[in-house]
């Protein structure tokens, strides 16, 4: 490039001296222009791969190559780069507003060492090159490996922080010994043992990775080269996402690491561990932030709610007809007996009295009651049998300490302590599937006197497979009043802080009312709603439940708060701990976390599946455990 243009100019000037022409020369060949024209920088641009690093092993069909360029001067920039592979263009980068990226398929290269540079052009078109990586290239494997999905998270989930990242086994396939996962095609972290058989969990910190889209994979190993790769997901980090969830209706986490299905709900102790049985033989226990802790074996399926004791012990029946006690460290209780055996099948979620007994039922009509402290059966009328059908789900206790149970004959039967028979009810009512709720209801009585004296009623609310939602008297067993409901049932009833009844139904949510004088049911609104399971009341008065794959959250008014679709079923009840976080379980293996906004359940009346968190199925002295 020319130095100088000639111009005519008709002014005489005085002629340079030679040392002045000289530094004028050197500085003008330095800044790459001339005396008159527009300024040129013909510095090559800087060009930089930060990924892959160099001698790195790379796989799958995702891999990222991203480079750091600039170009030089003030009014200069990248036009475009180039990626060279071997020499070869395989294509231009992109650029995302920090980094130029470029993504290749490494499955179209085969399995061995290859040279990567980039070389980058500005907008003068001078031309830096990168300094080169070498790259191992490892698709091939020696056999047919393990097939295994990413069920966590999900695509096009937004991601930030520490990350769960899931990978699920199929059925059949080879045991894996050994998975990896790979972010743009690098493995970042490696598990050689599973959770539950078949899942395998990564916590994968996304603080030093840009905003933007990354590519997650999994490469399972069944020996030293034989292994498979999954189908990619796409994640976004975005800028202000935390992965911790934010206000009412956000997922705060979502965890995996148990097999089989829940039919029960999760029981949380006051330390917020998590407990749920599952039809696999199994009680998984986790941590507030959905980490497994620990997991402990039965011989039959679990079809219940664990109950969670006054120090923290956690109570499981288990169709092998046991009552298991195990410390929250997982540990058994009862050192002289390993667990209560019934010698029946049990389904009945146990149930906890003020002064430490534990009761439940079984499949041959029998009420048990078991101390928490030794594990041994209470002397006396215990067992009591009170039907030839089976007890499927928990008592209720009542502050005076009766204990109400509903056998699949269509009664409910009234025990005291001791085992007495104290009622049962006047009519048959059906089979009642899923468990009732317990009330104390204040009654005004005018006396011939003119008198109104105020006394307190038990109400114990039982839905039956008849079709029909029941209030019982605590009293004697009559039936108080009946409310028909759509079926098949699948829930059963919760008690607002205003006493409001809500029971689903296949069609929806129904809220009940009692007139105050008669004793009479009134609707007070239905939310529709497809397959509603047994709903929660939190301390704001919201109403949650799962209806099909949705979880719905609505005001007590009836208009939607909001809902988060599950993308599988959920067959439990849910429940709420005390950080007002809410926790349910679904078909697909993984336990929700769900921000309520609230400080946990309802304090009165019986706002969820057995009263409270811990599911000790009573009133008295934790009239405020949430």
């Amino acid at each position: 490039m020319s130095l100088y243009r000639s111009i005519r100019n008709p002014i005489r000037r005085r002629p340079a001296r030679p040392w002045i022409a000289v530094v004028m020369l050197v500085a003008l060949a330095t800044s790459g222009c001339d005396i008159f024209g527009t300024a040129v920088d013909e510095r090559a641009p800087r060009l930089e791969i930060l990924k892959p690093v160099d001698e790195s092993t790379v796989a799958g069909r995702n891999v990222l190559v991203q480079l750091d360029a600039e170009a030089l001067g003030d009014d200069n920039f990248i036009s475009f780069i180039n990626v060279n592979i071997n020499g070869v263009r395989a294509g231009e980068a992109q650029f995302d507003g920090t980094f130029f990226n470029f993504r290749f398929n490494s499955f179209d290269f085969p399995d061995g060492l290859y040279r990567i540079e980039a070389v980058a052009f500005d907008k003068f078109q001078a031309r830096g090159i990168s300094s080169a990586i070498l790259v191992t290239v490892q698709n091939e494997s020696d056999g047919i490996g393990p097939r295994v999905t990413i069920v966590d998270p999900e695509v096009e989930d937004e991601v930030n922080g520490v990350t769960r990242v899931v990978a699920r086994t199929e059925p059949g396939e080879p045991v894996v010994t050994r998975a990896d996962l790979l972010v743009n095609g690098v493995a970042i972290s490696s598990r050689n043992e599973s959770v539950g058989g078949n899942t395998f969990i990564f916590d994968w910190d996304t603080v030093d990775l840009p905003i933007g889209e990354h590519v997650l994979e999994i490469k399972a190993f069944s020996g030293a080269n034989v292994f498979r790769i999954s189908d990619p997901i796409t994640v976004r980090k975005s800028e202000g996402a935390d992965g911790t969830g934010g206000g009412p209706g956000s997922l705060k986490w979502r965890a995996f690491g148990f097999n089989g299905q829940v039919e029960g709900a999760p029981a949380i102790g006051f330390n917020n561990d998590i407990y749920i049985g599952t039809s696999s033989d199994t009680l998984y226990t986790f941590t507030s932030d959905g980490a497994l802790k620990w997991k402990f074996a039965t011989f039959g399926p679990i079809r219940s709610s664990s109950l969670v004791g006054n120090n923290e012990d956690v109570f499981t029946v288990s169709e092998d007809g046991r009552l298991y006690g195990l410390t929250s460290q997982g540990e058994r209780l009862w050192n002289a007996t390993t667990s209560y055996n019934s010698n029946a099948s049990l389904r009945s979620s146990p149930t906890l009295g003020v002064d430490g007994v534990i009761y439940f039922g079984d499949s041959e009509g029998r009420v048990h009651a078991v101390g928490s402290f030794d594990g041994l059966s209470l002397a006396g009328r215990w067992p009591r049998k009170v039907s030839d059908a089976a007890i499927v789900v928990p008592p209720v206790i009542a502050r005076d300490r009766t204990i109400v149970v509903a056998s699949t004959d269509g009664h409910l039967y009234a025990l005291d302590p001791q085992g007495q028979l104290l009622w049962k009810t006047t009519q048959n009512i059906g089979s009642v599937m899923v468990g009732m709720a317990l009330i104390e209801k204040d009654i005004s009585v005018t006396l011939p006197t003119g008198e109104t004296r105020t006394t307190t009623a038990n109400v114990v609310y039982a839905v039956s497979n008849d079709g029909l939602i029941y209030a019982i008297a605590g009293e004697d067993g009559s039936v108080l009043w009946s409310f028909p409901l759509t079926g098949p049932l699948r829930s059963g009833p919760v008690v607002g802080p205003d006493g409001t009844v809500y029971v689903g139904t296949s069609t929806g949510l129904i809220a009940l009312n009692e007139d105050a004088d008669s004793f009479t049911p009134r609707l007070r609104w239905v939310f529709v709603a497809q397959d509603v399971g047994t709903p929660a009341v939190d301390s704001n008065g919201i109403v949650y439940f799962v209806g099909s794959k949705t979880l719905y959250a609505i005001n007590p008014n009836n208009t939607p708060f909001w809902t988060y679709d599950l993308n599988t079923e959920s067959d439990g009840p849910l429940t709420i701990n005390r950080s007002g976080e809410l926790i349910l379980a679904g078909e697909n293996g993984a336990l929700f976390a769900f921000e309520t906004g609230s400080v946990g359940l309802a304090r009165e009346k019986w706002p969820t599946f057995q009263r409270n968190a811990r599911h000790t199925g009573r009133i008295g002295i934790d009239a405020t455990d949430g």
